[in-house]
């Protein structure tokens, strides 16, 4: 191998590594889906389950999720949300995770500390939901009306704390 030859190898490489560097890096990130609770029934009762709509609801999110690879379900500790988080939870064979809606930037710092790097669906309320993306991203998502069901959040927030947040509409 000529010496001129290597020099030519050598200033490849090196530029090589310098467009390497100057390229931007593929930010990890943790993703999260938040739902509200689906339709519940029409009680007096603090706690009301679903309705059969509801019910109907929470059983497309296996179809509708069957593709993504979840690592963690959490819901607030009412029926309308566990029975919502249920048939997706039973699919993937994860357990319900319990959350408080009343410490809602606590609850986003554990979300994004300790499922780094991971997928993870939150049953919230018509409050709660959009209220946890405000916590987790700094945004400013208004509450949902008594009557919305449909929406889905996807958020990604990267390694360094930018986030970007999708809102999809999902009819029965």
């Amino acid at each position: 191998m000529s010496l001129k030859y290597f020099f030519k190898i050598l200033l490849f490489s090196g530029f090589l590594s310098i467009f390497n560097s100057c390229q931007p890096r593929q930010e990890k990130s943790t993703s999260l889906i938040l739902i509200r609770h689906a339709e519940k029934i029409i009680s007096s009762s603090d706690n009301p389950d679903l309705s059969s709509k509801g019910r109907q609801r929470a059983a497309n999110l296996v179809d509708l999720f069957e593709a993504v690879s979840i690592d963690a379900i959490y819901a607030t500790p009412y029926l309308r949300t566990v029975n919502t988080a249920k048939p997706l939870a039973t699919a993937r064979q994860l357990e319900i995770l319990n959350y408080q809606a009343h410490d809602l930037k606590g609850f986003a710092k554990k979300l994004l500390k300790n499922h780094r790097e991971e997928t993870i669906v939150v049953i919230g309320h018509s409050n709660t939901t959009p209220q946890l993306i405000n916590a987790l991203t700094g945004s400013q998502h208004p509450d949902l009306s008594e009557l919305e069901y449909d929406w889905v959040y996807f958020v990604e927030v990267n390694t360094l704390g930018s986030s970007k947040v999708k809102k999809l509409k999902i009819r029965l």
